[in-house]
């Protein structure tokens, strides 16, 4: 009786996370996908002119792939584009480096167990929104659109920050401090040595946003202060409980 067996292969949604030049023409792309996790796998000849992939396997568009699995990388045999957020992305420069930001954490949140379908959403849904592609959705500055997606992987993740309660001990706050290494807010008597004392509106601000209540997180944004200062604690917590430097998010 033969053993023969086809070669493993699946179909699924995808974007593409980072690229990698391989040879003359190729490109080994990094892939979130819905249901199977950060794939690697090798588009053949799409760097050149004539590539039937085209632009359908480039940064902030969702794309249906099939992937013949191999044993180190797989290799796509077709792609077709679902949706492209790329456009309004990539003709505003802000948008362009919140977008990047976004594709650098999703690899990254990805890698906890039972995440990666909940963080693939997260990212479609992020990427619309910075794209503007719902014109009844309030608009929110591009660094705020990229806190309010990495508060929902860290939520998937089992990362999230404590944003009213302490973070230590549980009392009820709001809290004034605020500390990385602790897991965020944290009350008087929990509060470490150098704890940060932000303004409320920015913890506040990354409250709205964990909540997706962006109407009014919109109007807590509108001050430029509640805004960095939000990032700026967001970025420390990534920092300390992912244990990345995350580049791209830091350069926000």
């Amino acid at each position: 009786m033969s053993s023969f067996s086809p070669r493993p292969n699946f179909r699924d949604e995808a974007f593409v996370l980072r690229s990698y030049k391989l040879g003359e023409a190729d490109l080994i792309l990094v892939l979130l996908t819905r249901s199977h996790g950060v794939v690697r796998a090798v588009a053949k000849g799409i760097r050149k002119t004539k590539s039937r992939f085209g632009a359908r396997l480039d940064r902030f568009s969702k794309v249906n792939v099939q992937v013949y699995r191999g044993r180190s990388l797989g290799k796509i045999t077709d792609a077709a584009s679902l949706a492209s957020y790329a456009g309004p992305i990539v003709a505003d420069v802000d948008k362009y480096f919140a977008g990047a930001a976004m594709l650098e954490l999703a690899q990254i949140l990805s890698t906890a167990e039972g995440s990666s379908e909940a963080v693939f959403s997260s990212l479609d849904a992020g990427l619309a929104l910075l794209a503007g592609t719902d014109p009844a959705t309030p608009e929110l500055p591009p660094v705020s659109v990229a806190d309010r997606f990495v508060l929902h992987g860290l939520a998937e993740a089992g990362w999230m920050p404590s944003l009213v309660d302490c973070a230590q001990c549980g009392r009820p706050g709001p809290h004034r401090a605020f500390h990385s290494r602790a897991g965020g807010s944290v009350c008087v008597l929990c509060r470490p040595p150098g704890s940060a004392t932000p303004p409320p509106e920015a913890v506040r601000l990354l409250w709205l946003l964990a909540h997706d209540r962006l109407a009014v997180a919109a109007q807590v944004a509108a001050n430029p202060g509640n805004v960095r200062v939000a990032h700026e604690l967001l970025l420390a917590h990534v920092r300390q409980q992912l244990e990345v430097a995350c580049p791209a998010y830091a350069a926000l």
